[in-house]
């Protein structure tokens, strides 16, 4: 046990310290997370598995997975800002893969000149896009690792840019119940916007989750928590706490806080499950009364 929580925490350390990121970024639409689980327990999900997008915030968290899902979520916030996302996470053996592609859209920017003026000269939408491939697989009974590759692409009105980055994830657990985890993200080229260079929104995460259901049917709480640098340059931390409560294997309800955060902070939502299906749904209120997020992911496991 020892061992495995040492390589973790001597593993986060070092990419930490060597990866140090400066200047301005880019692509923050790389940061607005898949699931509307994830979102009602305020994205405390480094150390979570259990649904097809988890490989977002921790790649690693698909190794314990032992099923084939495929999710599809639709996000709206703001009044002209959507957000399309599917994924699907099978197994082979004890490998586990799968994909993950994003669709986003924001309309009707205004299109002004260098001179101030009462109207606009009009208006134009931007258009971002990302595909990912991810893999995970356990290396003994307790650890687990993974990674993702992504291609991301962004178009703001005649000018677009893209990059290709990285997420490197491990998770260990402490017993049956308890789980630690630790993710570095969006790792890779810098996208170009005519003749300047921007960073990609790179963060270092580290989380616990302790799930009190004795087992994944039962009724019962799951708690998380993560601990999150953002933008390594600028010393900016993160904070993020959830929770869920699964009732007779039919029904969740979830809630979370997120610390550090300019425009979020308090979330809630549920699920309803049928068969092999899922519906979830999370509610995130703005701090600034700019838009409320809604979240819908419909989830189909086999």
């Amino acid at each position: 046990m020892r061992k495995g929580i040492l390589s973790i925490v001597i593993w986060g350390v070092l990419i930490g310290n060597c990866l140090a990121q400066d200047g301005d970024n880019s692509f923050l639409f790389m940061l607005t997370g898949p699931g509307s689980r994830a979102s009602a327990m305020g994205e405390a999900f480094t150390a979570v598995g259990g649904d097809a997008g988890v490989p977002y915030f921790n790649p690693a968290n698909a190794a314990g997975f032992n099923a084939t899902e495929f999710s599809l979520m639709h996000v709206s916030y703001l009044s002209d800002a959507t957000l399309e996302h599917f994924a699907v996470l099978t197994r082979k053996r004890s490998f586990r893969f799968g994909v993950g592609l994003y669709l986003g859209k924001t309309a009707n920017f205004e299109r002004r000149s260098g001179t101030p003026t009462d109207e606009p000269l009009g208006t134009f939408d931007e258009h971002n896009f990302t595909g990912s491939v991810f893999w995970a697989v356990p290396l003994c009974q307790r650890l687990g690792i993974g990674s993702s590759f992504k291609w991301a692409y962004q178009k703001l009105d005649i000018e677009d840019a893209h990059a290709f980055a990285a997420d490197l994830g491990a998770i260990y657990e402490l017993s049956s119940a308890a789980i630690i985890g630790a993710a570095v993200r969006n790792l890779g080229t810098k996208p170009k916007f005519i003749s300047e260079s921007f960073d990609l929104p790179r963060e270092f995460r580290v989380g616990a989750s302790y799930d009190f259901k004795t087992n994944p049917q039962s009724n019962g709480l799951l708690l998380a928590s993560d601990f999150i640098l953002t933008n390594w340059g600028d010393k900016s931390y993160r904070l993020n706490v959830g929770g869920e409560y699964l009732f007779q294997n039919l029904v969740w309800l979830r809630t979370g806080y997120s610390f550090g955060y300019e425009s979020r902070g308090f979330s809630v939502g549920g699920g309803l499950c049928y068969l092999k299906y899922k519906l979830d749904y999370s509610y995130v209120p703005s701090k600034h009364n700019l838009s409320d997020m809604h979240r819908f992911t419909l989830r189909l496991q086999l």
